[in-house]
């Protein structure tokens, strides 16, 4: 009996992975792998504050990641698409960062949609918001190439970065939404225009941070521009870290929002010279308990926003078909209306300077020196592998504010 079963299952699978074949081969069907492996050679410090970190080398990742994507046809205008990308972070250190945590096949933009040539993309699950992928600093206004164009943030992906995260010194609304749908219009004579939003499915705190942006690029020849607007609610400033130290950090605040705008714009010289800019104005909402005292008997709780606003500049010249010279400049301004210490305390300047090499498109090497300069109570840190003067090693780990970063670093990319 076992051996007829088998038999008649052999004929009917046979058969039915025939006939999936066949259709198969009337469908267009598209699978790559693709990634790349970032490793720095790397000299760094930070001094200035409470609890310098002293001179020291290090191997650094690069943001490397392995990546999975397709497209399946639906018809001549639409397709499902999808990606799986994970992160190889720190694969000099066994997978593991600073913070003790490592990185998982689904860590980076992971995503299943449609896209139609007349109506746009949607897509669905873990990705970057539009106000990072359409007008963001990591490559042509937006994403995160890994040296492989020009853009704001001609660092991108190295200790040099300047963009990009809560604690960066520039376009510090840019995220990654969990839980998240996304849509990105069609190119309509040079215009482009998308919106993000993220779920906050737990809501442990308390409140909903569901979180959302919209942006918007236009592009002509060599010339673009692009705004953006992210907006997270029941997120603010956590003042009692501030006051007790640990830098200035956000989290969950209820009944008040975090909100980011931005306008980025570049334009490429035909004398194969780059030139970007970018200004972002960052709203931060707080909440702050004001104990019983001798002059007022009854608690209260005082609700307001801090203000803060950042902007850049960045140069690169081609002088050969395989090496450029890259420069940029940032500052980060005085926050208004702060809690504890005065408004120039939270202000911070950072430049990049160095030069890129390629043997060829699947393979370059460079060499970077970037100098940060944090006020007492600022803690801007190294774009890619920051740098944690206490608490290394646990999730609590932090860069002490007034500490000043600086790397010297000479790295090779290899991509696939």
């Amino acid at each position: 009996m076992l051996i007829a079963g088998a038999s008649v299952f052999a004929g009917i699978s046979s058969c039915a992975f025939a006939d999936l074949d066949s259709a198969m081969k009337d469908l267009n069907i598209e699978t790559s792998v693709y990634g790349f492996l970032n490793g720095q050679i790397e000299s760094v410090q930070a001094d200035g504050g409470a609890t310098p970190y002293s001179s020291r080398g290090r191997i650094s990742d690069g943001n490397s990641r392995l990546g999975f994507k397709g497209s399946i046809e639906i018809n001549q205008y639409a397709k499902g698409i999808w990606q799986l990308e994970g992160g190889l972070n720190n694969f000099e250190n066994g997978g593991v960062n600073d913070q003790g945590s490592s990185a998982t096949l689904e860590s980076r933009n992971s995503f299943v949609g449609v896209e139609d040539t007349r109506f746009g993309r949607v897509i669905v699950g873990n990705n970057d918001s539009i106000y990072r992928s359409l007008v963001g600093s990591g490559g042509e206004m937006g994403g995160n190439l890994g040296l492989t164009v020009h853009g704001l943030d001609l660092w991108n992906n190295t200790s040099a970065q300047m963009t990009g995260n809560a604690n960066s010194l520039f376009s510090r609304g840019e995220a990654r939404y969990k839980n998240s749908v996304h849509y990105l219009s069609p190119e309509f004579y040079g215009f482009q225009a998308g919106g993000s939003y993220g779920f906050d499915e737990a809501e442990s705190s308390g409140g909903n941070r569901g979180r959302y942006s919209l942006a918007a690029k236009y592009t002509h020849g060599g010339f673009e521009i692009g705004v953006g607007y992210d907006r997270q609610g029941n997120t603010g400033v956590l003042t009692d870290k501030v006051s007790q130290g640990y830098g200035f950090q956000t989290g969950a605040v209820n009944n008040v929002d975090t909100y980011f705008y931005k306008v980025v714009a570049s334009y490429k010289f035909p004398t194969k010279t780059y030139v970007g800019v970018g200004y972002e104005v960052g709203n931060y909402g707080y909440s702050q308990f004001n104990p019983a005292s001798s002059s007022n008997l009854y608690s209260s709780t005082t609700t307001g926003s801090m203000k803060q606003s950042s902007a850049m500049i960045s140069v690169a010249q081609d002088v050969r078909e395989d090496t450029s010279i890259m420069l940029s400049y940032g500052k980060l301004g005085h926050l208004d209306n702060a809690t504890f210490g005065t408004p120039d305390d939270y202000s911070a300047t950072q430049f990049s300077v160095g030069a890129l090499y390629q043997f060829n498109k699947y393979l370059a090497t460079y060499v970077y020196y970037t100098d940060i300069k944090n006020k007492s109570q600022q803690n801007v840190n190294l774009g890619q592998s920051p740098i944690y003067s206490n608490n290394s090693g646990t999730t609590n780990a932090f860069l002490a504010p007034g500490d000043s970063p600086r790397a010297f670093g000479l790295g090779l990319i290899a991509r696939f």
